[in-house]
């Protein structure tokens, strides 16, 4: 195949990106002028002791507030440990023996005691506990060998937790392989779980730009879903610079510009056909990329990562690509972009979170009875909507 370079961006009109209907290819570099509401070169460091018994790299996790009060909680296969944030001691535990052994992409939500919602992947079944354990309720996510391949896996960790409100839940998840060979298909990527009737519904879809061009098999593929305080689904995808957000019950959608000072385009994936591992790294790895998308309730904020090409990887190694992190008020506004790209190797940014002092990212640490989290504030005026 002749490798064909393509500058892809959205523009900005609204609907037009919602309804998965890309305007046009462009290239314009956006101009951030701010870098400060960040600044990685000054933090805490915040540790959470698990000791010998408990990971300290948790594939899923979460900062919540009990009574004004932040807490760390974390899945470790057939348990959530509940530590106390500040202190980093652990306060509370609850067993997940009911719902089996939790792995790959399981996860959790963590309400509060009464309403705990744990997906476990292998069983394909979302539970809702208590915490003592004790399973409320339980529904199976409609699966059968009948599905056709361009049906997305659900993934509970935490770019894709799942999300609750007082009807249903929201279950997220990607595809892996070529979505260039499902041209003319509409592929769900969220569906909703109603509470009482048991229903499930498709609700958001890839956007045909995944469709018109190949961006290789599954590292583009990634979801990222987030929640605001307004009850809004955001969605963040590896090749778009903007975020997609719909209002609760999906009917309206806007876009959120969240594009990175450093973004010069995204070209189209050069090896078609091919599902060779080391091609798919060595692709995503040399693109400008988007990830997760984290909403701050303490300062009504977005923030979204932008992923910077990585130029020394070793092809038998891990890999990490440097970051930035985009901030952007509720009404669309980009207020700050600031770059990790000199120690980005010690941030584990998959386990990141927003707590009252700022942004929380784990880090790299010799220390297995410990995680080590970097604590940076993020300054600037802001109106504070939740506690």
């Amino acid at each position: 195949m002749k490798k064909t370079h393509l500058l892809v961006f959205i523009l900005i009109g609204l609907l037009g990106a919602c309804q998965n209907h890309p305007q046009s290819i462009q290239s314009k570099m956006v101009n951030i002028s701010d870098s400060s509401m960040i600044d990685i070169n000054h933090y805490e460091v915040k540790k959470i002791s698990v000791g010998e018994n408990i990971t300290n790299k948790p594939m899923a996790s979460q900062v919540i507030s009990m009574n004004g009060v932040d807490k760390y909680v974390m899945l470790d296969e057939f348990y959530l440990y509940v530590f106390d944030w500040q202190q980093g001691i652990l306060e509370d535990s609850v067993s997940l023996h009911q719902c089996g052994l939790l792995r790959n992409c399981s996860g959790f939500n963590y309400i509060n005691s009464d309403s705990i919602i744990i997906y476990n992947d292998g069983k394909k079944t979302v539970f809702l506990i208590d915490s003592n354990g004790n399973i409320q309720k339980r529904w199976n996510i409609p699966r059968s060998d009948n599905y056709t391949q361009w049906v997305s896996s659900v993934d509970a960790l935490n770019g894709t937790r799942i999300e609750s409100d007082h009807e249903k839940f929201l279950l997220s998840g990607s595809i892996l392989g070529a979505l260039s060979q499902a041209k003319g298909l509409t592929i769900p990527i969220s569906e909703c779980l109603y509470k009482e009737s048991g229903e499930w519904k498709s609700v958001a879809y890839y956007p045909d730009l995944y469709m018109q061009y190949n961006w290789g098999g599954y590292y583009m593929n990634c979801t990222y879903v987030t929640k605001d305080s307004k009850g809004r689904y955001l969605y963040s995808f590896p090749i778009l610079d903007k975020v997609l957000r719909y209002n609760n019950d999906f009917s309206l959608c806007d876009t959120i510009p969240m594009k990175s000072r450093y973004d010069k385009g995204i070209e189209e994936f050069a090896f078609d056909g091919s599902e060779d591992e080391t091609n798919e790294i060595r692709y995503y790895i040399s693109q400008t990329t988007y990830s997760n998308i984290i909403y701050d309730p303490y300062r009504n904020l977005y923030l979204r990562l932008a992923e910077h090409p990585l130029q020394d990887w070793n092809e038998k190694g891990a890999f990490c690509k440097p970051f930035s992190i985009v901030i952007s008020d509720t009404k669309g506004e980009i207020l700050s972009e600031s770059s990790i790209s000199t120690d980005y190797k010690q941030f584990h940014y998959l386990n990141m979170h927003v707590c009252k002092e700022g942004i929380a990212i784990a880090m790299e640490n010799p220390d297995e009875n410990h995680i080590y989290f970097a604590c940076i504030k993020i300054s600037g005026s802001f109106k504070s909507t939740a506690q």
